[in-house]
């Protein structure tokens, strides 16, 4: 009877490990988790000076979605500052910038070329379709006549 027992314990420990030998293990604790996501969301910051005027961008990339801040302060006309939102497509950061300037709010489309650690802007012609504006020809768009950012300490 002793070895019968034995057997059937036996038996029950061995398909018990074997059970939970396909369970996910987990080593991380939940505040671990949380840290490496919010790692995965990184955060640059640039600035931009010709003559008085300037402007400053901060980008925030979490897997390739592109969102953040830009601001220009010109030196006799209005001031801009609004939200960006796009992505990289090759070394060309496309986006939408969604800005309040004059008192309205405005929505245009950008492009910055990422070039030897800066972002240089282009200007292209644009047009309207459904209420959504473009770059009318991605290829046309001009990055030797705009603002050139630097990247900087993020405030």
């Amino acid at each position: 009877m002793k070895k019968s027992v034995f057997a059937a314990l036996f038996i029950s420990a061995s398909v018990w490990m074997a059970c939970n030998q396909n369970q996910p293990q987990t080593t991380q604790t939940d505040s671990a988790v949380v840290a490496e996501s919010e790692d995965a969301l990184a955060s640059q910051c640039f600035t931009a000076l010709v003559g008085k005027d300037s402007a400053s961008l901060k980008i925030n990339n979490l897997d390739g979605k592109i969102t953040g801040e830009l601001a220009f302060n010109f030196f006799e006309k209005d001031d801009s500052q609004g939200e960006i939102k796009g992505e990289f497509k090759g070394d060309t950061l496309f986006v939408d910038y969604t800005f309040k300037a004059e008192g309205t709010v405005s929505k245009n489309p950008l492009a910055f070329l990422k070039k030897d650690g800066k972002l240089y802007q282009g200007y292209g012609e644009i047009e309207s379709y459904l209420g959504k504006t473009y770059f009318k020809d991605h290829a046309a768009i001009s990055f030797d006549k705009g603002f050139v950012f630097e990247e900087s300490e993020c405030k």
